[in-house]
């Protein structure tokens, strides 16, 4: 509904910009008053002609910068007709008034009354006035407040103008289904609609690859890499998968080996011998390497005499080959040897 335009009356408007001001507290509507009577309004007004009453159950919400949604109820036997209205402040001061010549509401012996109203301001004041009873509320709903809401009908849902009213899920379905029929083989729009639709492509890009129009179910794909690819190292259209990372050769052991991804094919392997006593001794790497040994790092130990501190086993340069090297131990004693070999 569209809000009723409530008139701030002089004394309102004092206490208003005072609150604004920072000198009083802010506004806070306590009651609502009540008539029988239509008036003229005015902002001298400072008391409700003919009022009958007050409602002092009354709760209001700002939902806009200039409307607030009030809701006021009176759970009494009073029979009455309501035509104008007004909204008191604690001190007594009649805040605002509003009233029209044909009845907002009829109330009879046996009935309750209960009013909700989207008040209207001609400047953003809203903001400004709270209530004093803000135990019930019925405000309107929207993407921001909480509250309460009209179902459209299937002529509002249809039409998809409608920003305030809500849409059931059996007005929904209405909708698609005629939805449906209107682009259904045989309808009068159906060949506009399917040219339309051939129209649209899905096309990969990237890894993905394929697509097409829509004459026809289309797949997109992305191609995995194999072990070997991930090491090699040099496709560039194929997606890398644990699988393919966990293909890779290696053997987490003691002496063991490792093939490193994406670096063409390079390969770490380590391993511990003992290195015989004033001899030369060889040692085979876990596995050979399919080309080559670049390097040995060898870290030799001494046997633990008191002879041995000079005599560590030394790696002989010259043994390097695919499949393993020696070192030569001038120690008296057999001495415990490790390394790290690189290659491809």
């Amino acid at each position: 509904m569209d809000p009723i335009i409530f008139m701030i009356t002089t004394a309102g408007l004092d206490a208003l910009v005072n609150a604004q001001g920072g000198s009083t507290e802010p506004i806070e509507v306590v009651s609502v008053g009540i008539t029988a009577n239509a008036f003229t309004m005015a902002p001298t007004i400072s008391s409700l002609p003919g009022e009958l009453k007050r409602i002092e159950a009354v709760s209001g919400q700002a939902v806009s910068e200039t409307v607030i949604h009030m809701t006021a109820q009176d759970a009494s036997t009073d029979i009455y007709e309501l035509r104008g209205l007004g909204l008191y402040l604690a001190d007594g001061t009649l805040f605002a008034v509003y009233s029209q010549p044909t009845p907002l509401f009829r109330k009879v012996s046996i009935s309750f009354f209960l009013l909700a109203l989207d008040i209207g301001f001609s400047s953003g004041v809203a903001g400004a006035i709270t209530f004093g009873d803000t135990t019930f509320l019925l405000p309107p709903a929207s993407e921001t407040v909480k509250g309460v809401a009209e179902i459209a009908d299937a002529a509002e849902a249809a039409a998809g103008a409608d920003d305030q009213r809500i849409i059931s899920p059996k007005k929904l379905r209405q909708v698609l289904d005629a939805l449906g029929e209107l682009i259904a083989p045989g309808s009068p729009n159906f060949s506009a609609a399917f040219t339309a639709l051939l129209a649209r492509t899905i096309t990969g890009a990237g890894l993905a690859s394929g697509g097409g129009n829509l004459t026809a179910s289309r797949v997109i794909s992305v191609l995995a890499a194999s072990a070997a690819d991930v090491v090699t190292g040099t496709a560039a259209d194929k997606a890398v998968t644990p699988a393919a990372l966990s293909g890779l050769a290696r053997s987490l052991a003691q002496n063991g080996y490792v093939t490193l991804p994406g670096c063409g094919g390079l390969i770490l392997q380590w391993g511990r011998f003992s290195a015989a006593s004033n001899a030369t001794s060889s040692t085979l790497f876990p596995t050979a390497f399919p080309n080559a040994c670049f390097s040995v790092a060898s870290a030799g130990g001494a046997s633990g005499g008191a002879d041995s501190q000079d005599n560590p086993p030394v790696l002989v340069t010259s043994s390097i080959s695919q499949t393993g090297f020696s070192v030569f131990s001038a120690d008296d004693s057999s001495a415990g040897h490790a390394y790290l070999a690189i290659g491809n």
